[in-house]
């Protein structure tokens, strides 16, 4: 699909899906929990006698050495597990939420800079946690689940527990009307403007950590501004998205003039909600609109359904990832800047937007942390950057365990319990690293 036309369609889907969301999923999961409350406890004697049926079958078959029989079968029939299905899959899913307390530090016209307001004694070691611009809330970087509040942690509960201070998060806000050509240039200068008055607070530069888009876009800054930094990390950052990467595919197939349709009829932004919806378009084309082979908008309830009945499926572990993917939006895109951003894609370093930069002017100690599973940005086009700039230190920290976001708020990145590339080990490395 082009340009305009490609919106027209996208607007029907939408119209869809909240129809779906709104009127069909609210009765269904009343249905549910009716149906749970009254009969719960003949479901649980129900999903006792075919657990047990799962044991006594593998005890059986192991001691005639015989291959397990495939359980999913057995959950299938399993009353308990389809409404507890139905329930899951009909919920109203909840946006991210902040744990720590913040105010708000600096703010412009484009973004924000809220610094926590818990006091760990530090306020000469100061720390900036970037939030990616393509709509993402400060939450990706406090979000602490719902589900195990008391387990869990967050990267800026861990920078304020390893004696950084004071610890910040820059994050986009809805573009004014007027400012919807802003672009590039536009955006870097809030970036350099929110380092500076980090800098006239404390009297330090700040450690940057950029999540995802921007862990390059604060090397573009840095570009220009190489006295911005104490140190910087890129998380899940693809400096050069030309290297082999899931959406370079997808610009491959669009032109800028595709693009330049595109935001005249949606009126020169990209809608935070659309880019949730895209998220989901962009792991798997038909999870909305149905393969070739079901042509169905059902499809992707048949594939939660699939997974469900794994004897490994967590529900609060799709829920949270639901969370992030499809709720953790709360800003537009302006249309210049996301021209820019997809010109990016398509065209890599030789992009028209980073022509003027010379990263050879970055020196401060470099690290990139990559996650084994992220399909967004994928190894190399993180580690891209060490080619382009002249810190002699780059250390590149790579967890096989994590995803794209798990890099910024798994348990597996943010602990050393699992793998020896985390944050702990990252922030030790900021700190050894640093140059006051």
């Amino acid at each position: 699909m082009e340009g305009s036309m490609a919106a027209l369609k996208f607007s029907a889907l939408e119209q869809t899906i909240d129809f779906e969301e709104k009127f069909i999923h609210p009765p269904v999961n009343y249905t549910t929990n009716c149906i749970q409350s009254y009969w719960g406890h003949y479901l649980e004697l129900a999903d006792s006698m075919f657990e047990a049926y799962k044991v006594m079958s593998g005890v059986a078959q192991g001691f005639y050495g015989m291959h397990n029989t495939d359980h999913k079968m057995i959950n299938l029939i399993n009353p308990k597990r389809q409404l507890d299905y139905l329930h899951h899959a009909t919920q109203v899913i909840e946006p991210m939420k902040m744990v720590l307390p913040f105010h708000v530090e600096w703010k412009d016209e484009r973004a924000e800079l809220i610094t926590c307001d818990v006091n760990n004694g530090v306020d000469d070691n100061p720390v900036v946690i970037y939030v990616a611009y393509t709509g993402r809330s400060a939450a990706l970087a406090d979000y602490n689940s719902k589900f195990e509040p008391e387990k869990r942690s967050s990267l800026a509960r861990e920078f304020i527990n390893n004696g950084f201070g004071p610890v910040s998060i820059f994050t986009c806000t809805d573009p004014l009307e007027e400012n919807l050509d802003h672009a590039t240039p536009e955006y870097l200068s809030s970036v350099h403007s929110a380092n500076e008055h980090i800098k006239n607070l404390t009297g330090f530069a700040p450690h940057i950590v950029g999540l995802c888009q921007m862990g390059y876009f604060n090397a573009w800054n840095l570009a220009d501004n190489p006295d911005d930094a104490n140190t910087l990390v890129l998380a899940g950052a693809p400096f050069d998205p030309r290297k082999e990467n899931t959406l370079t595919k997808i610009a491959d197939n669009l032109s800028m003039e595709d693009i330049a349709d595109y935001l005249k009829f949606s009126g020169n932004r990209m809608s935070a909600k659309r880019m949730a919806k895209s998220w989901r378009l962009m792991a798997d084309p038909h999870h909305y609109i149905g393969s070739p082979a079901t042509s169905s908008v059902a499809n992707r309830h048949i594939k939660l359904f699939s997974k469900m009945m794994n004897d490994n499926f967590s529900s609060e572990r799709d829920y949270v990832f639901k969370s992030w993917l499809d709720q953790d939006v709360v800003a537009d895109i302006p249309g210049g800047l996301y021209k820019d951003l997809f010109s990016f894609f398509k065209y890599g370093m030789n992009a028209k937007c980073i022509a003027d930069k010379d990263f050879s002017k970055i020196t401060c100690p470099t690290a990139v942390i990559s996650g084994g599973k992220d399909d967004i940005s994928p190894v190399d086009t993180c580690v891209a950057i060490f080619d382009h700039i002249e810190s002699p230190i780059k250390t590149h920290f790579h967890n096989p365990l994590v995803g794209h976001a798990g890099i910024y708020n798994s348990e597996r990145s943010l602990t050393d319990k699992y793998d020896e590339n985390n944050w702990q080990a990252i922030m030790a490395w900021m700190k050894k690293h640093s140059k006051y």
